[in-house]
C-alpha cells in the first residue's frame, strides 16, 4: 500500500470504530441492525480502502487478513480481509463470537449453516447469499457457521469483519464419509496491520 493512503484510510478506520462504538450499549450488547445500516456506506466514506489498495502490483493476491485494531473496552475487533480472485475458505465457526461481515469492494458469496457439535459435528445448509458492495451478513450465535467466496475468477475483493470480541481461533468442517464432519481447530493470523 502506498503511505500515501495511509491517513486517508486512518480517518476511514477512526470513523468505522465511532460507528461500532455508537451501537454498543453500556451493557456491552450490539444494536446489530443500526450497525449494519450504518456501515452500509462505509464503502463509500473518504478513505475507504480498495482491493487494489492492499494487493500491491502483484499479480499473486494472496488471502489476507488485515487488523484495524480492537477495543478492548467494549469488546470488539475489527478487521478487513483481502479475498483473492476465485477464493474459497472452507466452513468455519468464529469461536461463539458475533460478528458481522460487510463488503467493501468485489462480490463475496456466503454459504450459511446451522451448526451441532453434540457427539460428533453436523451442519445444515442453512442459505446462500451473494453479497455486493454495502451488503452484510451478521450472526449471533455459537452454532454459526459458514464458507466465504470471492465470486470473480479475476478481481480481489475487500470486506469488513466486526467480532465480538478477538477471533483468536476457529474451527474448520470437512465433509468425510457418510455425512460425518471432521473439526479442525485453527489459529486467526493476523497478517498485518493496516494503520
Amino acid at each position: 500500500m502506498h503511505d500515501a493512503l495511509k491517513p486517508a484510510i486512518a480517518t476511514w478506520t477512526q470513523r468505522v470504530f465511532a460507528s461500532i462504538d455508537a451501537c454498543i450499549a453500556p451493557d456491552a450488547t450490539i444494536d446489530m441492525q443500526r450497525l449494519a445500516n450504518t456501515l452500509a456506506a462505509a464503502s463509500m466514506w473518504e478513505g475507504c480502502p480498495r482491493a487494489g489498495d492492499l494487493s500491491g502490483e502483484s499479480r499473486d493476491v494472496s488471502y489476507r487478513r488485515i487488523a484495524l485494531g480492537n477495543h478492548q473496552t467494549l469488546g470488539y475487533e475489527a478487521l478487513l480481509i483481502l479475498w483473492p480472485p476465485s477464493h474459497v475458505t472452507p466452513v468455519h465457526d468464529h469461536d461463539g463470537l458475533w460478528g458481522m461481515e460487510c463488503v467493501l469492494d468485489g462480490v463475496l458469496q456466503v454459504e450459511a449453516f446451522d451448526l451441532s457439535l453434540d457427539a460428533h459435528p453436523h451442519l445444515v445448509a442453512r442459505d446462500t447469499t451473494v453479497l455486493g458492495i454495502g451488503d452484510h451478513v451478521a450472526f449471533s450465535d455459537a452454532d454459526y457457521a459458514h464458507r466465504c467466496r470471492n465470486l470473480s475468477s479475476n478481481r480481489s475483493t475487500l470486506s469488513l469483519h466486526i467480532y465480538g470480541g478477538e477471533l483468536n481461533q476457529y474451527r474448520s468442517f470437512h465433509i468425510q464419509e457418510e455425512g460425518r464432519w471432521a473439526v479442525r481447530t485453527h489459529d486467526a493470523v493476523r497478517d498485518a496491520t493496516l494503520v
